[in-house]
């Protein structure tokens, strides 16, 4: 065992966190996925709200699985990384169909199921079952990289490399459960992106950034690169009972299977062009303000535009009582146009 692993053992016992709610004795494997799952790209903060809802609606593996991807994608609405919920209810229905709703215990298993890759599997399968796997989740790489005074950025296969190294080098054989759940705990609490509480820290008197007074340089920044932007219009269209019209996007791309307003360019031949094979009858009412919508790769400016639409009413909904999963924006414009209705 190194001395990491067994300062953070002594660590855990006293500091590490127990009580979040996909934690109980026994572990449930299907609470474990779940919050891993849903840790991927979001904050323990964040995610307490949804998994205690997502579990409400969806209580076992088997009522996920027989749920429709709407219902999964409504429950999941405002978390981002859309496909990690289409993967979820996927990955449901294979393990009823193949393991009878039960979460498999094999590593080849895990793996093989969407939406789960080396890490993740790791951290299900030594928390719910203390196997003895490495993980390398956002905390994980940051622990390691100060502690190792790794070089490099994530983003280079070569840094990844010498990180999973790492990684299984300092994985106990046992207590596996509690090493992975400590070193999670340590990079979440005390070993911050910013400002490290290196003097509460169980670890810092050999981890090689604090020795050398480098906690700010590692793990090294990506280079920055420019993000670039794009510009969309977002058709309104209102019908004369005040709903407004969605549509089911495609499973691929930004906001896969959510619902969401008809697109276009902001070419005005376009705009008009969409209006009229929508709906003859349709015109322009207003424009309304153009806000951002900021991902991980790129701005989206989005233009809205309401256009009155009389006399169509399949697929229009009611702005006070729509319960489909829609993206983030959506749901802005929504909520702003239903208090307008109100006024």
């Amino acid at each position: 065992m190194t001395e990491l692993t067994s300062g953070l053992l002594s660590w855990f016992i006293k500091h590490g966190r127990k009580n979040l709610p996909w934690q109980s004795s026994p572990p449930n494997g299907y609470h474990v996925w779940l919050s891993e799952v849903m840790l991927q790209q979001t904050q323990v903060k964040t995610v307490i709200d949804y998994f205690n809802n997502f579990i409400k609606k969806f209580p076992d593996i088997t009522s996920l699985a027989n749920s429709s991807e709407d219902d999964v994608l409504a429950a999941w609405a405002g978390l981002g990384y859309y496909s990690r919920a289409r993967n979820l209810h996927k990955t449901a229905q294979i393990t009823l169909s193949l393991y009878g709703g039960i979460f498999p215990k094999t590593y080849s298993e895990v793996i093989a199921l969407p939406g789960i890759g080396k890490s993740t599997a790791g951290a299900i399968l030594s928390l719910t079952f203390n196997q003895p796997h490495a993980i390398l989740d956002g905390n994980v790489k940051r622990v390691l990289a100060r502690y190792h005074r790794v070089e490099g950025h994530y983003s280079s296969s070569g840094v990844m490399n010498e990180l999973w190294r790492l990684a299984e080098l300092h994985t106990p054989k046992k207590q596996n459960a509690e090493y992975t759940q400590a070193i999670m705990d340590i990079g979440a609490t005390v070993c911050t992106p910013r400002k490290p509480n290196c003097q509460s820290c169980p670890i810092s008197k050999n981890c090689d950034a604090f020795i050398h007074n480098q906690q700010d340089i590692y793990p090294n920044k990506k280079p920055r690169k420019i993000k670039p932007e794009r510009n969309i219009v977002f058709l309104i269209y209102k019908n004369e009972k005040g709903e407004i019209y969605l549509k089911k996007r495609p499973s691929q791309g930004i906001w896969g299977g959510l619902w969401s307003f008809a697109e276009c360019s902001e070419n005005k031949a376009e705009i008009q062009e969409k209006i009229v094979i929508h709906n003859p009858k349709a015109k322009i009412v207003e424009s309304l303000a153009k806000f951002k919508h900021t991902f991980s790769h790129y701005t989206l400016w989005i233009n809205p535009i309401i256009v009155s639409s009389p006399g169509l009413f399949d697929n229009y909904y009611k702005t006070n009582n729509i319960t489909l999963g829609v993206p983030a924006p959506v749901k802005k414009i929504i909520h702003s146009l239903d208090l307008i209705n109100h006024h």
